[in-house]
């Protein structure tokens, strides 16, 4: 492998990536940001690594789930608020979790390995958290520090044109624009909502038959901006970009609470405002240098900002598609570096990024990936030389929190690795939604889960320190290896109790036990979901719940037995905003509270009004909702928990898991894929967030028999020992 030569300073073991030499020996360390340690045998090995944050970056990191990936950008963030006092951060969250950074770290391995590091837990009080104006009602109030919202006026005809979903030059898009325009041109650039909603509603112009639209065509775009009343984003003010970069300050904005598409629509007016501003902030700092006169407006008035996103394949993907955030962020990195504009993102799908954003690198992390393709479009990317060592399969090895680093400036002369160092704030520090040792009580005693403190979803702590919850699924089947309960009803017990199924004890001793055709041990995939809670005032909750892939229901254990819900499979199946409108009616049922109609549905449910209609309507027609006098009831046989902190959500959770070795043959495909859940646990429990989806598989023998003359598939579960089709349904109430 090549010599690595990097800029270094042996005196203290520090080296420097991402800095020009000559701007090295003129700043030396000075503002750059630690990063973790060299890993590789060397010269180097176990010197410190910094990062330079003096001038504008375009930084990716790349990561399957459970590498480290996110727990990367949150080092990165650490170090940005403390090292950098001059510039403005702002962190995309889209899950809600850079507000427990206040606190220290409480994670008892991490705490060990920060004293290995020279380092101590430290919470940062310079994080503000913004979520967006129409959460305030839901939200609790000590749970955030203030609201964003956005003016209409400041969205282009093709942001609403993507966020609607129509073409830009159909006559639905035509339309857009001859409204924008006539708003403008009437209210000044202060319109509000209402004021585009009116001039649909009421202007004679669009109506005329020569030069006008068609009914239909207004219908439709008018419904539009009735939902988008109902995304809790807009104001006639919007919140001034100086209240969100500012020097030295992490500003934090919560797009949990937002549709994909209208969370994309936020970032994209964000980052093309954050642009056009500091554009003008350079020629204000050049006209203060010449002695002409500035602008004080507070729309420009911003420091140089870092923009940090997670799950960027979202926002601009590649093969030519675009989301409301595409060709803004394609801007910001080619426009910014000159006026101080930095982009750190990160995503588990390297392919799934547009290439235009891509050849912008200039220095690129990438953590441990699963898939060939994602291996290729890293190693494609890479800013600097690439050693062949760290090609191909080694990238599918590298330890959790181990990253190949690629640096396109002159003075890293290739790739190295670098173990990133620990958090010193909490990742995700938030109380367990589920008492561990009391759902261990309630369960049977065989195997108890010993009480312990919640881990960080993905955290490179401890090298030597096994964490199996921080086990990607997927990576760990691409090395043939699996996470699975272990059986405890071997073959000779499977055997005797399929013989005495329907018979028992008795009816197999006159004889009269059932032919056994055929018995097999197989393995069906199990949704292990991690989720938060948005409860009282700072007190973020998180849960987990499991998802049985083949039944498509939840999974517990009661009083030793496998035990499912009843119902969740038909949700599965719904589309969001139906199955949404399935688990706001179950609520209402099951408090007790009157049937509610289709304006309370709306307000309370959350539902866009055009929409609630439509799909309501569906419902009607497949029986799973009836009406009675305007009020609407739920018509489908439903027993499901409905509180996501209902304790025996994770009963699951306290049965052994080991790594095994499980021939694909030997697996059930799944019925309800775990792609959905995302969606699915939102729209049954509002305020819930989901974090992470991983697979458990559990063991069950299937067994044709015959009894009576006929043939039955008998499932055993291969844990507990229960017959599976004679097991009660969990009910709702207990």
């Amino acid at each position: 492998m090549e010599e690595l030569n990097v800029l270094h300073d042996p005196e203290t073991r520090r080296v420097l990536l991402g800095r020009k030499a000559s701007l090295y020996s003129r700043e030396g360390f000075r503002g750059a940001l630690h990063i973790g340690r060299v890993e590789e045998d060397g010269p180097f090995k176990g010197w410190d690594v910094y990062v330079d944050a003096l001038y504008p970056h375009v930084i990716f990191v790349a990561g399957a789930r459970g590498s480290g990936k996110s727990y990367t950008l949150g080092v990165f963030v650490e170090e940005l608020a403390e090292k950098n006092p001059y510039v403005g951060t702002i962190v995309i969250d889209p899950v809600g979790i850079y507000w427990s950074m206040r606190l220290p770290n409480r994670q008892t391995d991490e705490i060990r390995a920060l004293t290995s590091w020279g380092l101590t837990p430290k919470g940062y009080e310079n994080v503000r958290i913004f979520i967006p104006v129409g959460a305030a009602k839901d939200v609790p109030k000590g749970t955030y520090d203030a609201l964003f919202s956005v003016k209409p006026s400041m969205l282009t005809v093709e942001d609403w044109a993507l966020t609607f979903g129509v073409d830009r030059f159909s006559p639905s898009g035509m339309l857009l624009e001859k409204v924008l325009e006539h708003v403008k041109k009437e209210y000044g650039d202060d319109y509000s909502l209402e004021d585009i909603i009116h001039t649909l509603e009421e202007w004679e112009e669009l109506r005329d038959k020569d030069k006008g639209f068609k009914p239909e065509t207004i219908r439709a775009i008018l419904s539009r901006f009735y939902a988008a009343r109902s995304w809790g984003i807009f104001s006639e003010t919007g919140t001034a970009l100086s209240d969100l970069s500012k020097p030295g300050v992490i500003t934090v904005i919560d797009v949990s609470f937002l549709e994909e598409n209208v969370g994309a629509l936020v970032i994209g007016v964000l980052a093309r405002r954050i642009l056009q501003a500091r554009k003008i902030a350079t020629r204000q700092e050049a006209a203060k240098i010449l002695d002409l006169p500035e602008s004080k407006k507070r729309e420009i008035q911003i420091p140089p900002t870092w923009l940090i996103i997670d799950e960027a394949h979202t926002l601009m993907p590649s093969g030519g598609k675009k989301t409301p955030a595409t060709d803004a962020l394609i801007e910001y990195v080619k426009q910014g570096r000159r006026p101080g504009c930095s982009l750190l993102f990160a995503t588990q799908q390297p392919a799934a990024i547009d290439s235009r954003v891509l050849s912008q690198l200039d220095m690129l992390f990438v953590h441990k990936l699963v898939f060939t393709d994602d291996v290729r479009a890293v190693e494609k990317r890479m800013p600097t030389v690439l050693p062949k060592e760290y090609q191909g399969v080694f990238v599918k090895r590298l330890p959790i929190g181990v990253a190949i680093v690629g640096d396109r400036a002159d003075s890293t002369s290739r790739a190295l690795l670098v173990r990133v160092r620990p958090r010193r704030s909490q990742h995700e520090g938030r109380e367990i939604a589920v008492d561990v040792a009391m759902v261990a009580a309630q369960a049977p005693t065989e195997e108890p889960k010993k009480p312990q403190e919640p881990e960080p979803a993905e955290s490179p702590a401890d090298e030597g320190i096994k964490n199996e919850e921080h086990i990607d699924t997927m990576a760990a089947e691409s090395e043939g290896k699996v996470r699975a309960l272990v059986s405890r009803i071997m073959e000779d017990k499977a055997r005797s109790m399929f013989a005495g199924y329907k018979h028992g004890l008795l009816g197999r001793m006159l004889g009269g036990g059932n032919e056994i055709i055929s018995m097999d041990l197989k393995f069906i995939p199990v949704w292990e979901v991690e989720y938060s809670v948005f409860s009282q005032p700072r007190n973020v909750l998180t849960g987990i719940t499991y998802i049985d892939g083949y039944h498509g229901e939840f999974i517990h254990v009661v009083d030793g037995k496998i035990v499912f819900s009843r119902g969740l499979k038909h949700i599965y199946k719904l589309p969001r905003m139906q199955a949404k409108i399935v688990g706001f009616l179950y609520g209402v049922q099951q408090r007790g509270q009157p049937a509610p109609t289709l304006s309370e549905i709306i307000a309370k449910g959350h539902i866009p009004a055009e929409i609630a209609e439509r799909d309501l309507a569906l419902l009607r027609d497949a029986r799973f909702v009836a009406e009675d006098n305007g009020r609407y009831v739920l018509n489908m046989d439903l027993m499901l928990p409905y509180e996501p902190t209902d304790p025996v959500l994770a009963s699951f959770g306290r049965f052994l898991v080991s790594e095994m070795s499980i021939s694909p043959e030997d697996i059930l495909s799944a019925n309800f894929g775990k792609e959905r859940v995302k969606d699915l646990l939102p729209a049954l429990w509002p305020g819930v967030v989901v974090k992470k989806v991983g697979t458990i598989y559990r063991p069950v023998w299937i067994g044709i028999i015959k009894h009576k003359g006929k043939q039955y598939k008998v499932f055993l579960d291969a844990v507990t020992g229960v017959f599976e089709k004679e097991l009660p349904v969990l009910g709702a109430k207990r």
